[in-house]
């Protein structure tokens, strides 16, 4: 296992970004059967009145945007919403939606009534065919990452490429990414979403999740959590610093903001809003961020804190591998979790602290509570809710400055909504380099 499976450009050893290919995922705009409430599979409906402004909306927030290649299923749904990324787009046989079987075309609430062991059974991980005669899960993800790998391969390692395909093969992809152990961790994908991809073949990261940024401030799934009074919390990442500049080793170390890192914090409180509610970790670039966007003052909780990391806090990559080759190696390549730094945390370790310290927090019903922390232990945290923690340390790339993943508090436990939402840093290049 090398550093990249591990979310950890090889380069970054001696402090030097990798460049790897990238690949954004769009789940088509509304289709008609999408507002009829129906299975569509591969029912070749086209968008809706709503799915047209999807797609206009859409256009307007990649406008001006680089891509090598922009790939489409071949149904008309997912064609015409590759029209806000190209003129002329090119279809790939391989992105079309799931054979739903007995499904296909019928109403939700009628499959759900009819089939709903099935169903269950599928939706929490099973790997069953889709309306009994259909296809399997797994056999969907192998199609759509065999496209995806032969679409990198062709864009290159500097490449950035569209991929607009639908509900079932983005579920099929994050299967894979964020598997079901215990339970389904996320929702699905939202009609005309954004969700990024870097890394490469054989060692794909889900950069970004069900982006709907520009349709309205919360995915759709968060907003339905809302609206049914389950508490939504806002992990929110601390703005950049000049550790994060220099590709240094943070911790529990107390590394401020930078300047465009308070900047960021700004932009963030501009387009998320200010909460009522906030808890931060008490480290300085975590508390400064968490004060632009709390309406009051935040409450620091020492559990929050950044995984812990020893004597090598402060030092950079290529410091750590020239000071500790055999443990760095046996980390980071061979994936055995050692304490970092020494005397620092395991991952493990950091999974249940963060884990226990977000279910003990006071989250009121329907309501946004915000949760200013770091990089490292909010993807331990998504790790917790499929239960595949050491997994989801080499599958989720660390999220952007001060971008905002939203997790529902159900009553069948934690929900991931999305991952890594950040269109206030879209603006300018340098607070998010590519």
């Amino acid at each position: 296992m090398g550093l990249h499976r591990l979310g950890i450009p090889v380069d970054r050893v001696q402090n030097v970004r990798s460049p790897v290919p990238e690949i954004l995922l769009v789940r088509h705009a509304e289709s008609e059967a999408n507002a009829a409430a129906a299975w569509q599979g591969r029912g070749d409906a086209g968008l809706s009145a709503a799915g047209r402004e999807q797609v206009a909306a859409l256009g307007r927030r990649v406008e001006g945007q680089r891509f090598d290649a922009v790939v489409s299923s071949p149904l008309t749904r997912a064609y015409e919403t590759a029209a806000a990324f190209s003129d002329a787009p090119e279809i790939e046989e391989d992105l079309i939606e799931i054979d739903l079987g007995r499904w296909e075309g019928v109403p939700f609430d009628t499959v759900a009534e009819k089939d709903g062991v099935l169903l269950r059974s599928i939706y929490n991980g099973a790997d069953e065919p889709f309306g009994g005669i259909g296809e399997r899960m797994s056999e969907v993800a192998a199609r759509a990452w065999s496209a995806i790998d032969r679409l990198a391969e062709r864009v290159g390692e500097t490449g950035r490429a569209v991929v607009v395909t639908h509900g079932g093969v983005l579920d099929s992809l994050l299967s894979t990414l964020l598997p079901t152990v215990r339970r389904r961790p996320h929702r699905m994908a939202s009609n005309a979403s954004l969700t990024h991809l870097v890394g490469g073949p054989g060692h794909w990261r889900l950069k970004r999740f069900n982006d709907t940024a520009h349709l309205g401030r919360l995915s759709t799934h968060a907003a339905r959590h809302l609206e049914a009074g389950d508490p939504v919390v806002a992990l929110i990442r601390h703005g950049r610093t000049r550790a994060n500049v220099d590709g240094r080793f943070q911790g529990q170390s107390c590394w401020g903001l930078d300047d465009v890192g308070a900047e960021q914090a700004r932009w963030l409180a501009k387009w998320y809003g200010r909460l009522d509610r906030v808890y931060t970790s008490p480290l300085a670039r975590a508390a400064d961020t968490a004060a632009a966007i709390s309406a009051a003052t935040p409450v620091p909780v020492d559990g929050l804190k950044e995984i812990g990391l020893g004597v090598w806090e402060g030092l950079t990559w290529k410091e750590v591998w020239d000071g500790w080759a055999d443990v760095a190696r046996r980390i980071y390549e061979e994936g055995q979790d050692l304490p970092r730094g020494e005397h620092g945390e395991t991952w493990a370790e950091a999974t249940r602290r963060m884990a226990q310290t977000v279910a003990s927090l006071e989250l009121a019903p329907g309501e946004i509570t915000g949760v200013v922390t770091h990089g490292g232990v909010i993807r331990a945290y998504i790790g917790t809710l499929s239960g595949d923690t050491t997994g989801t340390m080499s599958r989720l790339a660390t999220p952007e400055n001060t971008s905002v993943t939203h997790v529902a508090m159900t009553a069948d436990g934690p929900v991931l909504c999305d991952y890594a939402v950040a269109p206030h840093l879209e603006s300018t290049t340098e607070a998010a380099p590519r």
